[in-house]
């Protein structure tokens, strides 16, 4: 779901990895499904603030490697997680580039980049 290069080499990184089978071994069936009654195998692993929204690669390491911010889920609760989050196609993908650029334009200069552009 994410096209970030720097998330694409952290999710095949054997920290990853390692961290995705301690995840789903601790939670073999979907997190999402046993909140809602029914029982699933876990199938993948979510993070529920996504690294990709992380401005630089630090927090995104953070974000990536934190075990409180992962959830089992299977891979039908995975897309409707994303979906609701509204993380699905080229417009949501544009308004999440848009934000990250606002979220560096702020850090750097504060309230709204006065006079930056």
């Amino acid at each position: 779901m994410a096209k970030d290069e720097t998330y694409r080499k952290l999710i095949h990184t054997e920290r990853w990895l390692r961290l995705r089978r301690d995840i789903i071994t601790a939670h073999p069936l979907c997190q999402r499904c046993e909140e809602e009654g029914r029982l699933t195998p876990a199938c993948e692993v979510h993070h529920i603030i996504p690294a990709e929204s992380a401005i630089n690669r630090a927090e995104m390491e953070r974000l990536m490697y934190d075990p409180h911010n992962l959830r089992a889920l299977c891979h039908d609760c995975h897309v409707k997680t994303h979906t609701e989050m509204g993380r699905g196609g080229r417009e949501a993908t544009k308004q999440r580039n848009a934000a990250k650029v606002r979220a560096v334009v702020h850090k750097f200069f504060g309230e709204e980049g006065e006079g930056v552009f």
